[in-house]
């Protein structure tokens, strides 16, 4: 599966929001995307999660999530702060796309936070 940009800020918006349920659908994103991008936001440090996986008995290679507790931390409030500016996030989504592939996330906030800093006469 691949990195969903968009749905990572979806995810940390509505977390900050304090209305995000995991088990509705981000979007037209599965239950599936979601934890999956829960897992790997929670491994860069973006939320703070309990992910308990418990499988179905009557599907016993399909997987059902329970989500304990889920919060945003503060490197995740610092992405999506630079993603909400909406001129930052079209410039790195652009150079992402004419890359043709996924940059590092690293490369990507420092791409917003480079131009936040240049809008505000910093840079």
């Amino acid at each position: 599966m691949e990195r969903d940009m968009d749905l990572v800020k979806e995810i940390l918006a509505q977390l900050r929001d304090g209305n995000y349920r995991i088990e509705e659908e981000i979007d037209g994103h599965s239950e599936e995307e979601i934890i999956y991008h829960l897992k790997i936001m929670e491994e860069n440090d973006l939320v703070d999660a309990e992910l308990n996986e418990v499988a179905h008995t009557e599907e016993p290679r399909k997987r059902k999530w329970v989500v304990g507790k889920i919060s945003l931390t503060w490197k995740g409030h610092e992405f999506l702060d630079a993603a909400e500016n909406a001129s930052a996030w079209q410039q790195a989504k652009d150079f992402v796309q004419e890359q043709g592939s996924n940059v590092p996330f690293a490369v990507l906030q420092k791409m917003m936070m480079a131009y936040i800093k240049q809008e505000a006469g910093l840079s």
